[in-house]
C-alpha cells in the first residue's frame, strides 16, 4: 500500500477554523464533512497527487505506518482516494417518494405587496371532486410505482382558511395510501394568522408540520405582511408560532430576503435563534437586491449564529440558506420534474407553483386518464438541465445545483457570487458547532 498515491478530491474544500483545527469536505460526496486537527490538516494539505505514501511520509517527517491509517480514514469520506475514481451524486432511475405543492385556495386574508400569485382571490377552495381525483391518482401511482412516501405541501392563498375541508380529507388519504404501502406526510405552508384548538389537536394527532412565512420582527414584518384592513400581522403570527412550539408541533420559518427587509435580518436572526426554531433565508427571485447591503446583513446574521453556537445552539439543524444542500448535496435543486410538481385548485398540473395562472404546460391535469403522476411530473419540463458551463465545472455544483431553474440567468443562479462567499462560511459554522460538541464531551 505504501506505493499507492493519494489524491485529493477535485471538489475538496479545506479551510482552517482556528489556530488548531480545520475542516474538510468533498463537495461532491454527501456527508463527507470532517473536522480535522492540525496534524490531519497538514497531511491533507500536503497531498499533491504525485507523492506515494512513502514519499509523503518523508515530507511530513512521519513513518509510513503512522500515515497509512490516517489516509485510510480520509478515504472513507472520499476526501482522498488512491484510484482517482471519485463518485458524485447521480440522478436515480426513478423516484421512491413524491412531493406535491397543493394550491388549496386562491383566497387569502393578507394583502402582501409582493405576492406572486396572479390568481389571488379569483376562485374558492379546491372542490371535493378535485380532491377525490387527486387521491385516486395518488393511489394508482403509488401502487404502480412502489412509491413509499407522498408529501403534501398545502399552500394557497391561505390554506388554513380551508382547514375543515382538509381535516376530513387527510385521514382518508392517509388510510387509502397506507393500503398500497405508502405513507402520507402533510405540511401547511401558511402565513399563520389562523390557528385554533381544533387545528392544534388535529395537527398533533396526524403529525402535521408547518412552514410559515415571516419577513422580520414587528415593524419589518408588518411593513409587507398586512391584513387586508391594513393592520400588520406580526403580533398574531408571533403568538401562534409560540403556540405551535408549546405543543411540540414541528414548524420552520421561511424568510424571503428583499430590499424591504434585509436590514432587519440580524434582529430576526436573534428572534429565531432565541425561539430555537428551524429557519431558512431565501433571497428573492425575479427582482434585484442591493448586493452590498445583502452581504453586510447576512454577515451580521451569521455572526449572531456563531455566537449562539458557543452556547449550544444547533446551527446545522436549525438553519438553511436558500436552496443550498451543504451536506446532503443533490443532482437537482428541487423535486420538480423528477419526483414533484404543483397542483392547482382545478386539478391542473404545473412544473412549479410559480406557474399558476400562466399557460405553461397547458392541458396537463390529474383528470387525464392516460398518464400517471410520475409521467406527468417528468413531462412537465426540463428546466433542471439548463445549466451554464461555469456551473458544470464549479466546485459547489452539487451544493447549489445552479439554483432555482425557473429563475436562472444564463444558466446559473443570480446569487452565484454570494454563494461562493457564504458556502465556506456555512461549513465553518458547522465546524465550530462540531468542535463545541467535541469539547463538551471531553474528546478534544
Amino acid at each position: 500500500m505504501r506505493t499507492l498515491i493519494p489524491r485529493k478530491a477535485p471538489q475538496l474544500l479545506l479551510q482552517t477554523v482556528d489556530g488548531t483545527h480545520a475542516y474538510a469536505v468533498n463537495c461532491a460526496s454527501p456527508h463527507s464533512f470532517r473536522v480535522l486537527n492540525g496534524s490531519q490538516y497538514r497531511i491533507l494539505k500536503e497531498i499533491n497527487g504525485q507523492d506515494d505514501i512513502d514519499g509523503l511520509a518523508r515530507k511530513l517527517f512521519m513513518s509510513p505506518e503512522a500515515l497509512e491509517p490516517l489516509l485510510s480514514m480520509l478515504a472513507k469520506s472520499e476526501l482522498v482516494r488512491f484510484d482517482n475514481c471519485f463518485t458524485a451524486p447521480r440522478k436515480p432511475s426513478g423516484p421512491k417518494s413524491l412531493n406535491f405543492w397543493i394550491h388549496t385556495t386562491d383566497a387569502c386574508n393578507l394583502g402582501c405587496s409582493y405576492c406572486y400569485i396572479s390568481t389571488l382571490n379569483t376562485s374558492k377552495g379546491m372542490s371535493d371532486i378535485v380532491k377525490r381525483q387527486l387521491l385516486s391518482k395518488l393511489v394508482e401511482t403509488a401502487g404502480k410505482r412502489k412509491i413509499r412516501t407522498v408529501k403534501f405541501r398545502l399552500a394557497g392563498g391561505e390554506p388554513l382558511s380551508q382547514f375543515k375541508n382538509w381535516k376530513r380529507f387527510i385521514p382518508e388519504a392517509a388510510y387509502a395510501l397506507q393500503q398500497v404501502g405508502c405513507k402520507l406526510d402533510v405540511a401547511f405552508i401558511t402565513n399563520l394568522t389562523i390557528l385554533n384548538d381544533d387545528i392544534l389537536d388535529f395537527s398533533k394527532e396526524h403529525n402535521i408540520t408547518y412552514g410559515i412565512s415571516m419577513d422580520g420582527v414587528e415593524q419589518v414584518h408588518d411593513l409587507t405582511r398586512k391584513f387586508r384592513s391594513g393592520v400588520g400581522s406580526f403580533h398574531v403570527v408571533d403568538a401562534n408560532l409560540r403556540k405551535l412550539l408549546a405543543h411540540n408541533i414541528p414548524v420552520s420559518v421561511n424568510t424571503v430576503v428583499t430590499n424591504q427587509n434585509l436590514e432587519g435580518l440580524p434582529e430576526l436572526t436573534r428572534y429565531l435563534v432565541g425561539l430555537d426554531v428551524p429557519f431558512r433565508y431565501s433571497i428573492v427571485k425575479g427582482e434585484a437586491v442591493n448586493a452590498e447591503l445583502l452581504e453586510e446583513n447576512l454577515l451580521l446574521s451569521y455572526s449572531i449564529m456563531k455566537e449562539a453556537i458557543e452556547t449550544g445552539w444547533q446551527f446545522s439543524r436549525r438553519h438553511q440558506f436558500c436552496d443550498l444542500k451543504p451536506n446532503e448535496l443533490g443532482f437537482q435543486t428541487c423535486a420538480s420534474g423528477f419526483s414533484g410538481g404543483a397542483i392547482y385548485v382545478d386539478g391542473s398540473f404545473k412544473y412549479c407553483h410559480v406557474h399558476f395562472g400562466d399557460n405553461s404546460g397547458s392541458g396537463r391535469s390529474i383528470f387525464n386518464p392516460d398518464i400517471d403522476l410520475v409521467d406527468m411530473i417528468q413531462q412537465s419540463g426540463q428546466y433542471q438541465e439548463a445549466k451554464s458551463e461555469d456551473c458544470k465545472q464549479c466546485r459547489f455544483r452539487f451544493v447549489c445545483t445552479s439554483g432555482c431553474p425557473v429563475y436562472r440567468e444564463n444558466g446559473k443562479d443570480p446569487q452565484c457570487s454570494i454563494y461562493h462567499k457564504f458556502i465556506p462560511l456555512y461549513y465553518e459554522l458547522q465546524a465550530r458547532e462540531r468542535l463545541k460538541l467535541l469539547r463538551s464531551c471531553g474528546k478534544i
